[in-house]
């Protein structure tokens, strides 16, 4: 009972943390999709760089997105729109290192 006492409450506090910062789940959720829809495809097959957990500033991901550098294509709006764009920059910013293997 007490597990799942301090599991509800655990996650409770979450959420008041997430919905005091702006964050949504669903922005989260819209940006984690992209990235695995179209971002690991290099980000996790040794192309491009580890971006998960490297708690990149957000302006950093809106900035290399749109213009790119080196192997990285610049994303046009036709590719990505503002408001994905964003949640993916969000989604990086929180994301968590992958378990290393």
């Amino acid at each position: 009972m007490k597990t799942a006492h301090r599991s509800t409450l655990a996650a409770a506090a979450l959420l008041l943390m997430a919905l005091s910062t702006g964050v949504t789940a669903q922005a989260l959720g819209k940006g984690q999709q992209y990235y695995q829809k179209i971002c690991a495809k290099c980000h996790e097959a040794g192309v491009g760089p580890v971006l998960l957990g490297r708690e990149l500033p957000e302006a950093t991901t809106l900035y290399m997105v749109r213009h790119g550098l080196n192997a990285m294509p610049a994303f046009r709006l036709s590719d990505i729109d503002d408001a994905t764009l964003k949640d993916l920059a969000l989604y990086l910013s929180k994301s968590t290192a992958p378990a290393k293997k």
